[in-house]
């Protein structure tokens, strides 16, 4: 009688630490999921110290953005990768009466997560020189929607510096899956059964020179593929070039400087 009472009474307590382990692991607070840092959205209307003294109208989709200066003059366009900002600006390059391709002015620019005041460095391509710039909100609406002419830039100037295509770290892989600017090349080939391009890849000076050299033409070749597999470009009309680090457009001294000589390039081949 004494042991079938002392069984049951070590069945009871087995069962009420059970309840109580299981009670606990209910009440238990779920771990925080990690909050994802939010994408600034430059969309709005901006003052800036480019040359002119331009006021910029921007519009930003994902991390691509774009635009144009106030006077329906100069055009803008880049894209938000490693935290920070890269813009290309070309003066005339919108301009439907007075057609050209002015002065570009690249903009590595950086935020901490507002998107009121954007500093960071500018090199005149054309001069070589950089200066400190910055772009200030004036109001988070730019405006009637703008269609960025990337055809019409390289029909104009001669060439595209495609910051807006974005590849991994050492990789020929690249981010996205959708480029407006390829897009728009791949209508132009379809329009002009003449015209030619050529792709060309360039790298920074850091590493070893024939893997940049390789690396280079691979990102290249990636380019080409999507403008022929995804947009229907005449790939007999595509030719594509890796210079490595040999054609720098700015000094691989900095960052920033580091950041613009990875690009690719896409020119009109003659």
């Amino acid at each position: 009688m004494t042991r079938h009472w002392a069984v049951g009474l070590a069945t009871s307590f087995l069962w009420v630490a059970i309840a109580a382990g299981q009670a606990s692991q209910k009440a238990a607070p779920k771990p925080a999921s990690k909050r994802t840092a939010a994408r600034v959205n430059v969309t709005g209307t901006w003052s800036s110290n480019l040359p002119g003294g331009p006021d910029l109208k921007l519009f930003q989709e994902g991390d691509l953005v774009w635009g144009q200066d106030h006077l329906s003059d100069g055009g803008v366009r880049g894209l938000w990768t490693d935290g920070r900002l890269m813009l290309v600006y070309t003066d005339s390059v919108v301009d439907r009466n007075n057609p050209g391709c002015g002065p570009r002015t690249v903009l590595v620019l950086k935020t901490k997560g507002t998107a009121t005041h954007l500093e960071g460095t500018g090199f005149d391509l054309q001069s070589g020189q950089t200066q400190t710039k910055y772009l200030a909100r004036n109001t988070p609406d730019p405006g009637a929607d703008f269609a960025y002419p990337y055809d019409q830039e390289l029909k104009r100037c001669g060439d595209l510096f495609t910051w807006e295509l974005a590849f991994e770290s050492d990789s020929d892989q690249m981010k996205g899956t959708d480029w407006p600017v390829l897009a728009k090349v791949s209508d132009l080939l379809k329009k002009e059964p003449a015209l030619k391009i050529k792709v060309a890849g360039h790298t920074d000076s850091t590493g070893d020179a024939a893997h940049n050299q390789d690396l280079s033409l691979r990102r290249a070749e990636t380019v080409k593929k999507a403008l022929v597999e995804k947009y229907a470009a005449d790939a007999a009309r595509i030719t594509t070039k890796g210079w490595g680090a040999d054609q720098p457009l700015v000094d691989n001294g900095t960052d920033e400087g580091r950041a613009i000589n990875r690009r690719v390039e896409i020119l009109i081949a003659h």
